[in-house]
């Protein structure tokens, strides 16, 4: 509510990164951007540990770290950001907020009524992005945790080299620590920061490319189906690959330095948040649906869904970056026709118009099946994940007593193999 109140008092205009000394200027709007950040950097770091506490502390019985579902891992890796860098920006905009009400000379290095504030820019823009680029996996991780837990359902296997990919999580979180720089290559730091933090952000490759392996692992070989759920995990692997064949190009100095501020960048950050969340998030709520309401949703439109917005991502997102290379600035309501992007830009805005229609198809679908659609049973998809073994909706009690762990949880490869979880036998 306070970010919404920064508009009826002027609003800013600073981006959304608040760069001072613009974010010291302009009107008492930012004040309250400032206090909002700080206010939901507090939540995000209190549900954190809330989260870690659960995962850690209160798993069912015979439930090891390493038996847990994939998605968890995520979620873990996930709460290791917030808890330990959220502080940073809270701090980051608590300080903002004292230069501009109290003057306190902090990152203003500008003459202010004829005294010198003597402040330094650039450690605005350290603690902001020390921050800002591991949030970019506080979207990413539990997307591809989705990925992981959807796969093998739907390959009918088990997920291939699990622990790899429970430790991949952790290893993209901490790396995460040590790439913010990249952010900056433009800013004027010392030359030699910009080789460390080049080769830092390359090796999120590694992590990142572990996982991969083990999706094309999960599906080789296996039983595949292609409901909807299934079909935008696919479409994440598709998009989130142009963001991850995208992202060297940036993390390369050389290369960034002609490329910073431009489309490029912005095509490159769409496929990466679209295939690290937005996909995983549809696919997500396709594939819980079921356990949420109690019905099937309308399968022709799901595939109408996918079929509409993934080529048309990939259009809109390719497109930003044929662009970019191109000239094309970001941050700018208007282009020099000069620069011949006019096509390349009426393409991308059709396929965004698509995405959207897409979108609207999706909604219409979830609302209007949540009504008509067919039962669809306690575990229409077969998986072994612990809320598939009760009935659909969850009941009020979802489980009558603790559930108990009793095989592995990707076990798909045996037939009349034994269930993931024993319901009712906590005590045994």
């Amino acid at each position: 509510m306070t970010l919404l109140l920064s508009a009826l008092v002027g609003g800013w205009d600073s981006g959304w990164t608040m760069y001072p000394p613009l974010s010291l200027q302009g009107s008492v709007g930012y004040q309250f951007v400032f206090w909002s950040v700080f206010a939901i950097g507090l939540s995000s770091i209190l549900g954190s540990l809330n989260l870690i506490a659960t995962i850690l502390l209160m798993r069912p019985k015979g439930m090891s770290m390493f038996r847990m579902p994939i998605f968890c891992w995520a979620v873990l890796a996930t709460s290791i950001i917030q808890l330990t860098a959220t502080q940073f920006i809270g701090i980051d905009f608590l300080l903002l907020s004292f230069e501009r009400s109290l003057g306190m000379p902090i990152f203003n290095p500008m003459m202010v009524e004829g005294v010198n504030m003597g402040g330094e820019p650039l450690l605005h823009q350290h603690l902001f992005w020390f921050y800002s680029h591991p949030a970019v996996y506080v979207f990413v991780l539990p997307g591809l945790g989705i990925i992981s837990e959807l796969l093998p359902v739907f390959s009918r296997k088990p997920l291939f080299g699990y622990r790899w990919v429970a430790l991949s999580s952790i290893a993209i979180a901490l790396v995460g620590f040590l790439v913010w720089g990249h952010h900056m290559f433009t800013s004027g730091y010392q030359p030699y920061l910009r080789v460390a933090f080049m080769i830092s952000t390359l090796l999120v490759a590694v992590p990142t490319g572990v996982k991969f392996f083990s999706w094309l692992g999960t599906m080789w070989g296996g039983r595949l189906t292609f409901p909807t759920p299934m079909l935008f995990t696919l479409g994440s692997i598709s998009v989130f690959l142009i963001g991850g064949l995208s992202g060297p190009v940036l993390a390369t100095t050389t290369t960034d330095l002609f490329l910073h501020d431009t489309y490029f960048v912005v095509g490159h950050f769409h496929a990466t948040i679209f295939g690290g969340f937005v996909f995983p998030f549809f696919a997500a709520i396709y594939f819980w649906y079921p356990k949420i309401t109690g019905r099937m949703y309308n399968e022709a439109l799901g595939k109408w869904h996918f079929w509409l917005m993934t080529p048309a991502f990939w259009v809109m997102s390719i497109g930003q970056m044929s662009v970019g290379v191109m000239g094309m600035r970001r941050h700018i309501a208007d282009y020099d026709a000069g620069l011949g992007i006019a096509t390349g830009q009426l393409w991308i805005t059709l396929a965004g118009f698509v995405i959207a229609f897409s979108i609207l198809l999706m909604i219409y679908n979830l609302f209007s099946s949540a009504e008509v659609g067919r039962v669809a049973g306690a575990n229409p998809w077969k998986s072994r994940s612990p809320e598939w073994q009760i009935a659909s909706p969850v009941p009020d009690i979802s489980y009558p007593a603790p559930i108990r762990v009793v095989g592995e949880p990707y076990d798909y490869g045996l037939l009349g193999s034994p269930n993931y979880v024993a319901v009712g036998a906590g005590d045994d």
